[in-house]
């Protein structure tokens, strides 16, 4: 958008040329129709325009109708108030007149990837929850002592996760990798995955081979590739004698140190084919035996505070957290 008919077909000119559709608006007005009505990608705009939508208002303007449109300015407005201003009000970078052919294209290329890569991340951040919740329940329908096991170690794993420091992005990690954590077991036969008694060394064998299972099919799925190591590590144990490496102490990477106390809390307060679910006094115990062996002492003593405040309780329908 430009007042200027020779800017216009300038700028539409080595657009065209670089393999672009454009489209061209000499108002404000006329550029807000166009958005309303076109698959517009990204936005050039000069920021001193007559009429009642300046190219600063135009931002506006835009963005409440499509958010994360791009929108560069391409000005020769020496006032850098005025870029500045551009910058607050979210446009993506500015092209200062008079400009070359090559740095208008990289800007323009920049915006676009940018934008690819967006759409890209809101389309993995929305289905992996989906693709791993299909997972889980294919574990879950197989054992009836497993309904809800992912979601109250997912519920207790962020908890400990957050007190623990991490950051959000790594609790979103954390949550998901807690409910992919067994997807492994899909490829565990029945008689092995629920069998009543002890296992003998071969069938023991078998089920430790899950958490690699489970990688290598989660391998080919790029949206879940931060939560493999979850899966593979979630079994090691902090004095090196847990599988499938043998990993120690701050080896483990600390989301699989995480899964790995919350899976243990949840499995022990719940109703399993081998045994009946323990009593909060025997799962503090079992902590306590466990910490700085089995698992993380730091994460053990959050669990232990969260116990000793009521934050976590146990019931007949196994563990609950309870929200602040």
């Amino acid at each position: 958008m430009d007042d200027e008919p020779a800017v216009r077909q300038l700028i539409a000119g080595i657009l065209v040329k670089a393999g672009h559709q454009v489209l061209t608006a000499s108002s404000g007005q006329e550029a807000v129709q166009l958005v309303e009505q076109e698959e517009i990608a990204v936005v050039l705009t000069d920021i001193n325009m007559p009429g009642s939508i300046s190219g600063l208002e135009l931002i506006d303007a835009l963005h409440a109708r499509r958010p994360s449109l791009p929108i560069i300015p391409v000005t020769g407005s020496g006032d850098e108030t005025s870029l500045q201003e551009a910058l607050d009000r979210g446009a993506a970078g500015f092209i200062a007149k008079p400009f070359k052919a090559a740095d208008l294209r990289q800007k323009v290329e920049k915006a676009l990837s940018r934008l690819v890569l967006a759409e890209v991340e809101l389309r993995e951040r929305l289905l992996a929850p989906t693709v791993a919740s299909v997972l889980a329940n294919a574990i879950e329908v197989r054992d009836d002592s497993m309904v809800g096991h992912t979601e109250r170690l997912a519920a207790l794993a962020v908890e400990i996760g957050r007190r623990g420091g991490l950051s959000d992005d790594v609790l979103e990690v954390l949550e998901l990798g807690a409910v992919l954590h067994d997807v492994g077991k899909i490829g565990i036969s029945d008689g092995i995955l629920l069998k009543p008694g002890l296992l003998t060394a071969e069938e023991r064998a078998t089920m430790e081979a899950h958490p690699v299972i489970g990688d290598r099919m989660l391998a080919p799925l790029a949206l879940l590739d931060s939560v493999r190591p979850i899966v593979r590590h979630h079994h090691e144990r902090w004095d090196g004698a847990g599988y499938p490496e043998g990993l120690a102490g701050e080896e483990i990477p600390v989301v699989a140190r995480v899964v790995s106390l919350a899976d243990s809390i949840e499995a022990m307060s719940g109703r399993r084919p081998y045994r009946l679910p323990l009593s909060k006094d025997e799962v503090v115990r079992e902590l306590e035996l466990g910490r700085g062996r089995q698992w993380d002492p730091a994460l053990v003593d959050i669990a232990l505070d969260l116990i000793a405040t009521g934050r976590l309780r146990f019931g007949a329908g196994g563990m609950t957290v309870m929200s602040e």
